[in-house]
């Protein structure tokens, strides 16, 4: 699916959530691929208005997991699940009147989803509530409410928020420019394993544009986000390696291995 305003997380990339003993079984036929059996034990709990069933149920379709794919049905069952307070089911109802899954784009109903779901907390939403406001998609463009969703995400850990508020203070929409927090976030969003804060991180230690030159970090990040496939960065990686002493390279590379073993 594509999307205009997403980097957003996909509609259907959000993984089933942990479920409790009445699902076990469930859960354990949708691990093993049963997913015939997983549909029977989980529509019985939705029949008698099991909210997490619904939305389990809704991934199903909307995957085409032992059915035939249908937006649509999936909808259905997410509204089931986001009426009575299930922030995933909220916010993936909110991605699907976003791309038009199901046939409808309504930018003003994915809005009232997001904040529904952003009002309980749920890091997903603010930052799909964010790009609604900085894009002016079924609102009036707002970068202040923008870089306010983006930081509430960013403190909750998420790492596409983080690197918009990077962005946001680089740029100063929306807030202050304000470099030191710009870096600050970009590379929260790179420890994260961000791609695009990786990259950044990355030239601005080559150039030492907002920190000090190191070529050991910037070899590191270039690295790291070269190997998500970030051409860019494994152009910068190899001109690195050229000016980089021995010694300089091993470092690098024990960061590199650090930062893998801790994912």
């Amino acid at each position: 699916m594509k999307l205009r305003i997403i980097a957003l997380v996909c509609v259907f990339a959000l993984p089933m959530e942990p479920l409790r003993a009445d699902f076990d079984g469930g859960y354990r036929a949708y691990e093993r691929g049963d997913f015939a059996h997983a549909m029977t034990q989980w529509r019985t709990a939705a029949a008698s208005g099991d909210p997490r069933a619904q939305y389990n149920i809704g991934i199903m379709f909307a995957e085409g997991r032992g059915v035939s794919r249908d937006p649509r049905r999936a909808i259905t069952w997410w509204k089931q699940a986001a009426e009575q307070g299930h922030v995933q089911a909220q916010h993936n109802l909110g991605l699907a009147y976003v791309a038009g899954e199901g046939g409808v784009q309504d930018y003003g109903v994915a809005k009232q989803w997001f904040e529904r779901a952003a009002k309980a907390n749920f890091p997903n939403a603010q930052y799909s509530l964010a790009k609604l406001y900085q894009l002016g998609l079924g609102v009036e463009p707002n970068d202040t409410k923008a870089v306010s969703l983006f930081r509430s995400a960013a403190e909750a850990g998420f790492a596409n928020a983080a690197y918009n508020l990077a962005k946001a203070y680089r740029d100063g929409l929306g807030t202050e420019a304000n470099l030191e927090e710009a870096i600050r976030w970009f590379e929260a969003a790179a420890q994260a394993g961000y791609a695009k804060a990786q990259r950044n991180l990355a030239s601005r230690f080559a150039r030492g544009d907002g920190v000090a030159r190191d070529d050991v970090e910037a070899f590191k990040w270039a690295s790291l986000a070269a190997s998500q496939g970030v051409d860019a960065s494994a152009a910068l990686r190899d001109q690195l390696n050229g000016r980089m002493s021995a010694e300089d390279r091993q470092k690098a590379d024990a960061l590199i291995a650090q930062f893998r073993a801790a994912e």
